[in-house]
């Protein structure tokens, strides 16, 4: 199949969170924006020099979070409180920057399996 050159706005990436206590890792899914490669680089400069921070990050390219439940099991929305929820727990935060980086890569999140 031939390569098409086309924009791509946005990718959906599977977020593995590594929860203590489980055995096995739950997920989310995240849908980031993406950059073209320039603007990439540059976000990524400035965060490894601290110059952007994680917060900036998900506020301005976390478009959508999918996935997530109540303890009784109840699907939760995407909302604001959701998104900070999940950055108040350091181990779902460093999962959801890390898939931040995972779709600037175009490392797409798996299909469902039936």
């Amino acid at each position: 199949m031939p390569f098409v050159v086309q924009e791509i706005p946005d990718i959906w990436v599977d977020v593995e969170i590594r929860t203590p206590g489980l055995e096995e890792p739950e997920a989310l899914q995240a849908r980031w924006r993406l950059h073209p490669f320039e603007d990439y680089k540059a976000r990524l400069e400035k965060l490894q020099h601290g110059e952007l921070g994680d917060e900036e990050i998900v506020e301005e390219d976390l478009l959508e979070l999918a996935g997530a439940v109540t303890a009784d099991g109840k699907d939760l929305p995407h909302c604001p409180e959701l998104v900070a929820e999940v950055m108040n727990k350091t181990y779902a935060r460093k999962a959801l920057v890390l898939s931040w980086h995972k779709a600037q890569e175009g490392r797409a999140a798996a299909a469902a399996k039936n």
